[in-house]
């Protein structure tokens, strides 16, 4: 017969090692629900991994270590690419004093704020308030990049319309916003094509133009040389360049490759791809930019991500083709050269 006292250390160890299983099943519980409770929030949210560092100009490129110390406050380090390439399109890569186009974003009128760092101490802090806002939302990185511009508003916008930024959405948040306020205009609709063209991809990223790397890079190289250049009708050499101009004139001089000189021969003497084939240094083709009596009127690299770097009436320059003006008048793709 086993002893009372034995018993009753028995029931008390029972029920010691009874309550350390219900905490570990409680603890387990609450991490589950609590994992549940992230997905549901934040299902897709954004992927700033996938940005690398593009093409940035000097002027904005020397504040990085500032944008980078300001972000790791936050916790927000890996969306670096992000942040210098939304700075050099409010800056327009020149050495502006409100670097970030903060003002605004406290209530100030544009270019109030005169000194570089504190624009981006303020643009930092906003552009953490809209990545707040699209995990709690759930919405794409896309969506975060155009409420930099729009304001958070348009968070709200997408999280009710498919969670996902598309150029439509931007264009129909703009008209109902300038609806409202009685304006002709409200922002910029192709802000985040206008920032991407300035973000490099990491491998397997989905950013902007991709990092040029061997005979491409040569080639990308001589071409930046000419960015920002304005457009001339017929030029081919520097300083003036027309569409297929450029190409020639750089084909030539980095690869010794010749092309001919208008848009419409380019596309005839090249190797004809399908789109999932396109890579970047293939040509990209379009028709019906303006009446030239045949099919191609106007051609640009590709450079990956959807991206081209081009010269057409806004000056030499990256665009998309994936949206807007270009999409539209997309004719076909032809390679010329293998990199």
């Amino acid at each position: 017969m086993i002893p009372a006292a034995k018993i009753k250390i028995g029931i008390k160890i029972g029920k010691i090692v009874l309550w350390f299983v219900v905490g570990i099943l409680l603890i387990i519980i609450l991490a589950i629900a609590y994992e549940e409770s992230e997905n549901e929030q934040n299902p897709g949210g954004g992927d700033a991994t996938s940005y690398g560092e593009g093409n940035i100009p000097s002027e904005v490129a020397i504040w990085k270590p500032i944008m980078l110390e300001e972000l790791k406050k936050y916790g927000l380090e890996q969306y670096i690419y992000v942040v210098m390439a939304i700075t050099t399109q409010e800056s327009g890569g020149t050495a502006s004093l409100d670097i970030m186009q903060s003002s605004e974003s406290i209530g100030l009128p544009p270019n109030t704020i005169a000194d570089p760092v504190y624009s981006i101490q303020i643009g930092v802090q906003h552009f953490k308030n809209v990545i707040d806002k699209m995990n709690k939302f759930g919405v794409d990185i896309d969506t975060a990049i155009q409420s930099y511009n729009y304001g958070s508003g348009y968070i709200d916008y997408i999280a009710k319309n498919g969670k996902k930024h598309t150029p439509a959405l931007a264009q129909q948040f703009s008209n109902i916003q300038a609806g409202k306020l009685g304006w002709t205009s409200y922002g910029d609709p192709s802000y985040v094509d206008h920032v991407k063209r300035y973000m490099g991809a990491a491998q397997g990223g989905t950013g902007g133009s991709t990092v040029a790397t061997g005979k491409f890079k040569v080639l990308m190289d001589e071409m930046l040389k000419y960015k920002g250049l304005p457009y001339f009708f017929g030029g081919a050499s520097p300083p003036t360049f027309d569409c297929s101009g450029i190409l020639q004139y750089c084909f030539s001089k980095t690869l010794n490759i010749q092309l001919p000189r208008t848009a419409q021969e380019q596309y005839n003497m090249s190797t004809k791809i399908p789109p999932d084939q396109l890579k970047p240094g293939d040509l990209v083709f379009f028709t019906g930019t303006y009446n030239a009596g045949r099919a191609v009127t106007h051609v640009g690299i590709y450079t990956g991500n959807g991206m081209m770097y081009n010269s057409n009436g806004s000056g030499v320059e990256y665009s998309t083709i994936q949206s807007g003006y270009w999409k539209d008048h997309l004719y076909g793709y032809g390679r010329v050269a293998a990199f």
